[in-house]
């Protein structure tokens, strides 16, 4: 299913270091329960997992889950 390609996406970055993931779907299907079981387990791998949400009253800002996604990365830098 969707984890394990996942998971696939993880253990490939491991080796080539350019895998990246987008989830995506209409609302209500299990975005987020994924993105949260996947989070699990790169953390539990010893990895980091980013994650932003698009917010559609967001729209002039195109890119704002990207930049939640590197301001929570940027954050937990700081409280290390």
């Amino acid at each position: 299913g969707e984890l394990s390609a996942l998971k696939e996406c993880y253990y490939c970055s491991l080796s080539q270091n350019k895998e990246y993931a987008i989830i995506t779907g209409p609302s209500g299907t299990g975005k987020t329960v994924l993105a949260h079981r996947f989070a699990d387990f790169v953390v539990a791998n010893g990895g980091v997992f980013l994650s932003g949400k698009y917010d559609q009253l967001q729209q002039a800002a195109p890119f704002s889950a990207i930049a939640s996604a590197f301001n929570e990365y940027c954050n937990m830098l700081v409280v290390q």
